[in-house]
């Protein structure tokens, strides 16, 4: 059986930046070495600043983190990919090849996502062996996590997208969201801490936001070993799929309408 067109597609532009990455030797070597400093000058700052996290996880610090540089390189580049790939600059060129959406963007995006896999294992090895991180992982549970936090943040891209096509700018909706959750969703510290710091009850809106339970679902499942037929830890999985459910119609609803609208005004590859 012939394989696909769209699955050569998809190899061929992979191939192409693992030739590019591997052709340019020295910024090849800075990259890993920059990785390698990085793990341990995250891990040391980690360490100074080691406390339990026993509010919602039971864990300790460098744990809580590495689950979160789990989420930065597992998920991250699956948004990143949708941003870049699709834009004002790009998008009306990539329409013109007559490579479909979906395989532009994954063929584009696969080399990062696969360095992004392998450049965790040194987090998750040195974490593990040199600072003592502790996890506790359980597996479905963890496929599920990070599952539903790719959709979530795959529409929430989509929603940027859609509205950048048309404003050609940031838009503010997007940027209130990202602002609000550097803020309260939890990406160095739980949730919960706000209400010692500010006053009790305020972590509650962070559960508003669909990053906080992005961050919530993949700490749950690597630092907890919680299991789906505990009918608290479904309900979280629930509400979090809430989420995807939603958010990722409207993210196509959105992305589709800016694309149909610049193409009628004219203004597809404006910038």
């Amino acid at each position: 059986m012939e394989m696909p067109i769209e699955l050569k597609q998809i190899i061929a532009f992979t191939k192409r930046d693992f030739q590019t990455w591997t052709t340019y030797k020295t910024a090849m070597y800075t990259q890993l070495i920059n990785i390698l400093i990085g793990v341990f000058s995250w891990g040391i700052g980690a360490t100074y600043v080691q406390k339990p996290v026993k509010e919602m996880y039971d864990s300790d610090y460098i744990s809580f983190l590495i689950a979160g540089i789990a989420i930065s390189n597992l998920i991250m580049p699956l948004v990143q990919g949708v941003s870049r790939e699709l834009n004002p600059w790009t998008l009306e060129t990539v329409l013109m090849t007559g490579i479909k959406m979906p395989v532009f963007v994954i063929g584009n995006v696969l080399w990062t996502y696969i360095f992004s896999v392998f450049t965790f294992i040194p987090y998750l090895i040195i974490g593990i062996y040199v600072f003592g991180a502790k996890l506790s992982v359980n597996i479905p549970a963890a496929i599920a996590a990070f599952t539903i936090s790719a959709v979530i943040m795959v529409s929430l891209a989509m929603i940027s997208t859609g509205i950048r096509i048309v404003t050609k700018s940031t838009d503010p909706i997007t940027w209130a969201i990202n602002v609000l959750q550097n803020l309260l969703s939890g990406v160095s510290f739980p949730v919960i801490f706000l209400d010692t710091i500010f006053f009790p009850g305020v972590s509650t809106i962070s559960w508003f936001l669909p990053q906080t339970w992005v961050y919530h679902l993949c700490r749950l499942a690597m630092l907890t070993n919680p299991s789906l037929s505990d009918p608290e830890i479904m309900m979280d999985f629930l509400k979090g799929s809430l989420f995807a459910v939603v958010l990722l119609p409207v993210g196509y609803r959105i992305l589709k309408w800016g694309i149909d609208r610049s193409k009628k005004e004219g203004t597809l590859g404006w910038y």
